[in-house]
């Protein structure tokens, strides 16, 4: 049987539209001054170092905390001791390693304090927490050691917060003359 006869189609040439230059511009860059000149006084240097500033932390931050904690959905305090026992200057971070008392039940820590923010994240070491506190939480502290919060491993967990104070080391009076 003969194949049926397709006739060609006819080609047609692809239609282009119309493409218009966009206009010049009417100021060149090269021509164009600065709005404000560089002043050098309006420039400002920070002069803070981190890294210094954790190296004095691990220097001079007190070793010794109390406080208390309070556990949401309770009024009660809790008595709270952190005892430092050894601050490791890493770069802008301090490592820090201790233990916390919580009534009565002592429990090791460990924790980074963010020498130029003084955030602390606080990690309680141990299965056995104080005060119904789940392993695998952290205290968060955004003003070091003075309020943190404690945040738990699930979005369950009951909250608390901790606040600790430096215990204030004895010093003698000094002597004072008679005459």
């Amino acid at each position: 049987m003969p194949l049926p006869f397709l006739p060609l189609l006819a080609m047609t040439e692809p239609a282009f539209l119309d493409f218009d230059l966009p206009p010049a511009a009417e100021v060149s860059p090269l021509d164009v001054e600065p709005i404000e000149p560089l002043e050098a006084d309006r420039i400002e240097v920070q002069t803070f170092d981190p890294i210094k500033r954790a190296r004095q932390l691990a220097d001079t931050l007190p070793r010794q905390w109390q406080g208390t904690l309070r556990v949401a959905g309770s009024s009660e305090r809790i008595p709270a001791d952190l005892e430092l026992d050894r601050l490791v200057p890493l770069e802008a971070m301090v490592d820090v390693f201790g233990q916390l008392t919580i009534a009565g039940q002592t429990v090791p820590v460990q924790g980074n304090l963010n020498a130029a923010t003084e955030q602390l994240n606080l990690l309680l070491l141990g299965d056995d927490l104080p005060a119904d506190l789940e392993p695998g939480g952290n205290f968060l502290g955004l003003q070091m050691f003075n309020i943190s919060m404690w945040v738990g491993p699930r979005l369950t967990s009951r909250a608390a917060l901790l606040r600790l104070a430096p215990v204030a080391q004895y010093q003698e009076p000094p002597v004072r003359g008679l005459w």
